[in-house]
């Protein structure tokens, strides 16, 4: 039986996960813009608001205010002390065992957990833009 040889020069790798730090934080801003925007058809929207004040900060997609998680969540919140879902300002909500009726009449796909949704169908997508996003850094 032979042994097999050989030797691998590593010279290169360094300036090439330099390069690749550098772009990163650009890369990441640019897929979960792309993310933010495929995801808006998921949002249960009435008026838009929610989809409308969102926004893109770093690699980061912010929905914001308590009316996000609760609407993320899909489960009617209430004020533990009066048992509704109208509660002072400060006041800590409980969550309950009821879902939540998301209308579809402005986005057809609104949901509950709209990110995982989301996700499910754009998945491939976000890959490719990350892959052309880093070509387009290296180039630079």
């Amino acid at each position: 039986m032979g042994l097999l040889k050989f030797t691998l020069r590593t010279a290169g790798f360094d300036s090439i996960r330099r390069r690749m730090a550098a772009a990163s934080p650009q890369v990441k801003h640019t897929v979960a813009v792309q993310m933010a925007k495929d995801t808006e058809p998921y949002v249960p929207a009435l008026t838009k608001s929610l989809a409308n004040r969102s926004r893109v900060d770093g690699d980061t997609i912010i929905y914001p205010g308590p009316y996000a998680r609760f609407l993320y969540y899909g489960k009617l919140m209430i004020d533990p002390n009066t048992g509704s879902a109208w509660a002072p300002y400060g006041a800590s909500k409980v969550v309950t065992g009821t879902d939540l009726n998301i209308s579809q009449a402005v986005h057809g796909k609104a949901q509950a957990h709209w990110f995982e949704a989301s996700k499910a169908q754009n998945k491939t997508k976000w890959i490719r833009v990350a892959g052309r996003a880093m070509q387009r850094e290296f180039r630079r």
